[in-house]
C-alpha cells in the first residue's frame, strides 16, 4: 500500500500540470491574435492616412498645373490683345489722310486697270475721293481738271502690282503715291487728301 501512494501522488500532480499547458497555449493565442489585430489595424490606418494625403496633393498638384497654364494664357491674351490695339491704332493712323485743308470732297468714276503683275493677269477696281481746298473760280472743278486728275492717277495704278497693294503698307504708299500724281496735275483747285473708297484686286 505504501508503494500505491506515490503513484497516485504522481498521476494527480500530471492531472494539474495539464490544464495549465492548456491555459498558457489559449492565452499565447489570444495575445497574438491581438497583436495582429492592432497591427493590421494599425497598417491599415498608416496606408489610409498616407493614400488619403497622396490624394490631397494630388489635387493640390492638379489645381496648381490648372492654375498656372490659364494664368500664362490670360497673360499672353493680353499681351497679344496689346499688340493687337497697337497695331490696329498704327494702322488707322497711316489709313487717314492729312486733311485738315479739306473743304470739298469729289467722288471720281472708280478706276478698272490692269495692273503690273508679269506672271498673270491681274486687275484692280478702285473708287477715289478727292480733298480739295477752296478754289478761286466756281465751286464746281472744271473738266480740265477732272481729267488731268484721273489721266496721273491711272499712270500710277497701271504702273504697280497686285504684290505692291495688297498689304496695308503698300495701301498707304499707294495713296500717297497719288496725291503726289494728283497735286503735279493741277494747282488749282488744291488737293490735299485722297480717299480711297472701294478696293478690289481681281486674283
Amino acid at each position: 500500500m505504501s508503494e500505491q501512494a506515490p503513484e497516485n501522488t504522481v498521476a494527480s500532480n500530471e492531472t494539474v500540470v495539464a490544464p495549465e499547458k492548456k491555459k498558457s497555449s489559449k492565452f499565447l493565442i489570444i495575445i497574438i491574435l491581438a497583436v495582429l489585430v492592432i497591427g493590421g489595424g494599425g497598417a491599415g490606418a498608416y496606408f489610409f492616412m498616407r493614400s488619403s494625403g497622396t490624394a490631397e496633393e494630388t489635387v493640390k498638384a492638379n489645381k496648381k498645373s490648372n492654375s498656372n497654364p490659364d494664368e500664362e494664357e490670360a497673360a499672353d491674351d493680353e499681351e497679344v490683345s496689346a499688340k493687337t490695339s497697337s497695331k490696329s491704332s498704327k494702322t488707322l493712323k497711316s489709313a487717314l489722310p492729312e486733311d485738315e485743308d479739306v473743304k470739298h470732297i469729289i467722288e471720281l468714276q472708280p478706276f478698272i486697270v490692269n495692273l503690273a503683275d508679269t506672271e498673270q493677269a491681274r486687275y484692280l477696281r478702285m473708287s477715289v475721293s478727292l480733298g480739295i481746298g477752296e478754289s478761286e473760280g466756281s465751286e464746281k472743278p472744271e473738266q480740265l481738271f477732272m481729267t488731268r486728275v484721273r489721266n496721273a492717277m491711272l499712270a500710277v495704278l497701271s504702273d504697280k502690282s497686285s504684290e505692291e497693294i495688297l498689304s496695308v503698307e503698300g495701301k498707304t504708299k499707294l495713296r500717297k503715291d497719288l496725291l503726289k500724281a494728283a497735286q503735279a496735275a493741277a494747282a488749282e483747285p488744291e488737293v490735299h487728301a485722297i480717299y480711297i473708297t472701294d478696293f478690289i484686286v481681281q486674283l
